[in-house]
């Protein structure tokens, strides 16, 4: 198993609940849409910046059956799930020239008002690692809040 593969698996462990409200959902919301992703400020680590790595610009395309997600952003596969308290986890990984590019959403969904007055929104964290085969540098690694508004 390569160490992209066991983060994601780490991460999926430690990020889904035990308990009743960490339940994939029965009577799900409904997310799926497309969203226009929003980071909050602050620089990037020098590991990211130099591989030239930076935040998805987005846009965020979900769709949904019963509580499995699926998904991309930026050309990245994601598949994760929504959880009875609304809830969720999108994983996505993909191969570069030997090294690895993995994207982990963990976030709320919060619906639109029922008169068109507010957007469905997504809140949550995005945790992105990147690694290049071959390169001297040390691996990317970046956690940055965000805000995703359907659109």
């Amino acid at each position: 198993m390569t160490s992209g593969r066991l983060w994601l698996a780490a991460l999926c462990l430690l990020a889904t609940g035990c308990d009743e409200e960490g339940a994939p959902c029965t009577d799900c919301p409904a997310l799926e849409g497309r969203y226009a992703l929003v980071f909050a400020e602050g620089t990037l680590p020098a590991a990211c910046a130099s591989e030239g790595v930076g935040l998805p610009r987005g846009p965020l395309d979900l769709q949904r059956s019963g509580s499995q997600l699926t998904g991309s952003v930026e050309g990245v596969a994601l598949q994760g799930s929504v959880y009875a308290n609304s809830t969720f986890l999108l994983l996505g990984s993909q191969g570069l020239d030997g090294g690895s590019d993995s994207l982990s959403f963990n976030g709320t969904y919060s619906g639109g008002s029922p008169d068109g007055g507010t957007d469905a929104q997504l809140t949550g964290s995005l945790t992105r690692g990147f690694t290049r085969a071959g390169s001297a540098t040390a691996p990317c690694s970046l956690v940055r809040s965000f805000t995703a508004t359907r659109q």
